[in-house]
């Protein structure tokens, strides 16, 4: 199986890439926390506005890849704080129909990247 790798940015430093396109339709995404996409600027605020920051950004990612939010199979979000979980879980609703919410690992408590508290994984395939 082979695999097209994905890098956002021109800055390849990270260990890991981005994207990986299996069979030109399966699409993992690394990580995702609440930055400009333009610029790779790293934003700060409340779980709500990193949440709604990092989902807006997923749904341009898989939008560009030929995919979309009902698209996505699986979801793991981490959180610096769980106790943040319920808060979050009210942004998330706002960005998923009800009957195409992907299967999902949420945990919490974990040390993410600088100051922010939330990030998200996702596992999407492209539309036909």
């Amino acid at each position: 199986m082979e695999g097209k790798y994905v890098y956002f940015s021109d800055d390849h430093s990270a260990p890991y890439s981005d994207m990986v396109v299996m069979e030109g339709k399966y699409l993992f995404l690394s990580g995702l926390i609440a930055q400009d996409l333009q610029t790779q600027e790293v934003l700060s605020g409340d779980i709500t506005f990193e949440t709604k920051t990092v989902l807006n950004n997923l749904k341009t990612i898989l939008e560009r890849y030929g995919s979309d939010m009902d698209h996505i199979v699986r979801l793991e979000i981490l959180l610096r704080d769980f106790s943040e979980r319920d808060v979050m879980n009210e942004e998330y609703r706002k960005h998923f129909s009800a009957d195409h919410m992907p299967a999902r690992l949420c945990f919490g408590d974990v040390g993410l990247a600088g100051t922010s508290k939330i990030e998200i994984m996702a596992t999407a395939y492209k539309k036909d």
